[in-house]
């Protein structure tokens, strides 16, 4: 283990904090041509990721020793603008209010864990991980309307299924070291580290997925 976290880990943290540059040139690129609300709202996302990224980092060089709290604010607009991504793409009333009433009990949840529970100071652990179910089961609903829809042949023209399919790895993927990232700091340093460079793996993967997938929305 301290090898990996002498040698391998900040070479991925780097990594990290760096690879959604990739998808936002890929966005940054083509936004002029785009009037596709859906590719508007997944660059969007990623120009989030991007400042999010910026933000860790300019905390970690001012010396701040816990910058935790930011995730608290992330996750409800990173779900929100994921959330909006997928709302547009059913047409049923029921799924549209039931994502609308998921952002809202998302936001009580965070208050909920911020200042009652697990504290500004601490990973955001229920908060993050009732988000990221959400965000599964409505990748699962596409799913289901894809397999559904006759009119589909080559799925993997369609750009919202494959974000469904990056969706669930990822979320699927974090919510595990989410879950064991609090208990593993009261452990020690290090084994939150790995709860983190599990994290990292999996945003590399799904920040290169977004790349591709903008593409396609582009085409």
């Amino acid at each position: 283990m301290e090898f990996f976290i002498t040698h391998f880990y900040p070479r991925l943290q780097w990594i990290a904090i760096i690879i959604p540059l990739l998808p936002f040139g890929v966005g940054f690129w083509s936004i002029r041509k785009q009037k596709d609300t859906k590719f508007r709202l997944l660059f969007l996302y990623i120009t989030l990721g991007v400042l999010a990224q910026a933000a860790q980092l300019i905390t970690v060089m001012l010396g701040t020793k816990n910058n935790l709290w930011m995730n608290h604010v992330y996750t409800l607009l990173e779900f929100s603008l994921m959330a909006s991504i997928l709302y547009r793409c059913f047409s049923k009333p029921l799924l549209k209010r039931a994502i609308i009433v998921g952002v809202i009990g998302l936001s009580a949840l965070i208050y909920y864990d911020a200042f009652i529970t697990d504290g500004l100071m601490r990973m955001n652990s229920m908060s993050r991980i009732a988000a990221n179910v959400m965000l599964i089961m409505l990748a699962i609903t596409y799913f289901y309307k894809v397999a559904n829809n006759p009119k589909i042949v080559y799925l993997d023209r369609d750009p919202i299924f494959l974000l469904s399919c990056a969706i669930l790895v990822y979320y699927a993927g974090t919510s595990m070291s989410y879950a064991i990232f609090n208990e593993a700091l009261a452990i020690s340093n290090d084994a939150a580290r790995i709860c983190l460079a599990i994290n990292m793996v999996l945003v590399v993967l799904f920040y290169i997925s977004h790349a591709f997938i903008l593409r396609r929305m582009a085409a």
